[in-house]
């Protein structure tokens, strides 16, 4: 068994396109993965930029927050192009392989996507669709959070620094591996996250006012 992590990047759509928005309201800029192998170690990776169609520009928001610009996608592959390079990757190993993703909202925008653009996958494509895992909630679980969590907070819980830019699809990619290793291991995740997870759990809670005051501490006269 192969583990795939995967992180992608999203530009809006341009404000003319509102029925468009309706359906899907950001494209795919970037999509980076990382390949691991059975004991989670990073063996391949895979990344590409993707050149949008409903906007002719990248928000300055978005350039801001990613690092990537306009001219930067302006010669890359389209969304349809991309995609296909991607589940290629993932379809040329040699092996069953999962895939993880921070949160549901990745595989949730290539459907979206895939809808917006018309696009057909084929049965094998379909199927890589539903090996789509919520890596967020499996962390979130381990440590008894109740909300959902940034990356780089989660990196900042496993007591690990966080390496590159966030926000960049790859760098997310890599960086979110580092937890799955970290999640998959019993020793690594009892030295990393142990002091995380007592901070996280429920406290006892006494239910009387007699399990609140200590009376021992005050002089009552009889």
């Amino acid at each position: 068994m192969k583990h795939i992590v995967v992180d992608l990047e999203m530009n809006t759509l341009a404000k003319q396109f509102k029925e468009e928005k309706s359906i899907c309201g950001s494209e795919i800029i970037q999509i980076g993965a990382v390949l691991l192998d059975e004991n989670y170690q990073e063996i391949g990776s895979f990344h590409t930029l993707v050149r949008p169609q409903y906007n002719n520009r990248i928000e300055k928001r978005i350039e801001r927050l990613t690092g990537i610009k306009t001219e930067m996608v302006q010669n890359s592959p389209v969304f349809e192009e991309a995609i296909q390079q991607f589940f290629s990757w993932c379809n040329s190993q040699n092996d069953d392989i999962l895939i993880y993703q921070w949160s549901e909202s990745d595989c949730i925008q290539i459907t979206k996507e895939l809808q917006l653009k018309k696009i057909q996958l084929n049965e094998k494509n379909q199927e890589l669709l539903q090996k789509f895992q919520d890596f967020q909630k499996e962390y979130r679980d381990t440590l008894g959070v109740p909300r959902a969590l940034s990356l780089k907070d989660a990196v900042m819980y496993a007591g690990v620094d966080f390496q590159g830019r966030a926000h960049n699809a790859l760098y997310d990619a890599e960086n979110t591996a580092v937890l799955l290793r970290i999640i998959r291991d019993p020793n690594l995740c009892k030295n990393a996250l142990e002091h995380v997870i007592e901070a996280f759990a429920p406290k006892p809670f006494g239910t009387s006012l007699g399990d609140l005051i200590h009376f021992e501490e005050f002089d009552i006269p009889a």
